[in-house]
């Protein structure tokens, strides 16, 4: 079961898209303790909760990668972190948000 981030314009067509990321709980786990103190990342912690939805809009994903790339070095697998940023890339460049959606 994986946290699945999908690329989409509006939420309603989140479910067709055929655009994501999945987001395992080792990585999840990696970010969310090499994001601290939790005040300087606002948005990495949006997804606390493994089993909760969330949603970045597109006003967001410049931060959203921000945040990751100062992670990228404190975590065990950088090179994961590395290919979300470049997702988040991909969306903020085609003008679209991301929904994280819980299995």
């Amino acid at each position: 079961m994986a946290l699945d981030l999908i690329q989409a314009r509006h939420d309603r067509d989140a479910p067709y898209s055929h655009r994501g990321f999945a987001l395992d709980e080792s990585l999840h786990a990696q970010l969310l303790a090499a994001a601290q103190p939790r005040a300087d990342y606002p948005l990495l912690h949006k997804m606390h909760d493994y089993y909760a939805d969330t949603t970045f809009l597109l006003g967001e994903l410049r931060g959203l990668h921000a945040e990751l790339a100062r992670v990228a070095a404190r975590c065990a697998d950088p090179a994961q972190v590395r290919a979300l940023q470049a997702f988040v890339e991909v969306a903020l460049a085609d003008g679209d948000n991301l929904y994280a959606c819980a299995d």
